[in-house]
């Protein structure tokens, strides 16, 4: 690392960045130079100050981590796409499988039976148990799922930036807020799915149970537009009902997309 000394300051070269600093951390990424005295707690698990952070602003203050990146001030937070695509693992392991949000719980819900159909065909076919062919059609929707929820959290970005086209906002905020919508959105579901599957009911068949996820995200979204685009009241909660009536379309479309990829790849 090389030092130069100016006046009483001696700068050196980050090696995490390359910026020439002045003192023991970096102006430009804050990376701790090697003379810093640094806890094994920092070394190791730093990364936890973050999250914790982050989930304590996603869960109690929504919207706070979308005016984070509009304010300029979002560095002590987990990158949002870095959460969501953390969280997707944790929902299907959780939430998902027999009880839970799957292939299998779209395949019984098709009353025409063509979808089971196709997996007994391709067992068929493949000379491969049906019970084996339909874990590898599990598998194959959760890897499509998991890539298309990108798709899903950018329409959330474009209708949230649509619906706040007038607050004159850069794109990157819409897009944080859509995403820390979805993370919100997938931690409940986790829970829902996973107390569902504890508890021995499908979720798919437990209408009450559905409204009450889709009124918690209502209220989550109405509270998000109203702290991060300082929307009334009444408007926040007729664009998060509109924002929200958009997503669901576009998620179960994307759901099915997912499926019949895996139905026909597999």
């Amino acid at each position: 690392m090389s030092t130069t000394t100016a006046g009483d300051a001696t700068l050196s070269t980050c090696r995490a960045c390359g910026t020439l600093r002045a003192g023991p951390y970096c102006q430009a990424c804050g990376q701790p130079g090697p003379e810093v005295a640094r806890s094994f707690g920092d070394i190791l698990t730093g990364q936890s100050g973050k999250l914790l952070h982050t989930l304590r602003l996603l869960l109690l203050r929504p919207g706070e981590l979308a005016r984070e990146i509009a304010e300029g001030r979002d560095r002590r937070s987990v990158r949002p796409l870095t959460l969501l695509l953390n969280l997707i693992p944790l929902f299907f392991v959780i939430g998902g499988g027999a009880g839970g949000f799957s292939a299998r719980m779209f395949i019984e819900a098709d009353s025409s039976g063509s979808m089971a159909a196709i997996v007994a065909r391709r067992s068929e076919a493949r000379n491969v148990p049906p019970v084996l062919m339909q874990e590898h059609v599990e598998q194959r929707f959760r890897s499509v799922y998991s890539l298309l929820v990108v798709v899903q959290a950018l329409a959330y970005g474009v209708a949230i930036g649509v619906a706040e086209r007038r607050k004159r906002l850069p794109w990157p905020v819409h897009l944080g807020a859509a995403i820390h919508y979805m993370c919100l959105s997938f931690l409940v579901a986790t829970l829902a799915f996973g107390v569902g599957r504890l508890a021995g009911f499908d979720m798919a068949h437990a209408p009450l149970a559905g409204a009450l996820m889709y009124a918690v995200v209502i209220a989550y979204m109405t509270l998000m537009l109203r702290r991060a685009y300082a929307d009334r009241a009444g408007v926040a909660l007729g664009k998060a009902v509109g924002i929200l009536l958009f997503g669901y379309v576009v998620a179960i479309v994307l759901s099915l997309t997912a499926l019949l990829v895996a139905l026909l790849t597999v």
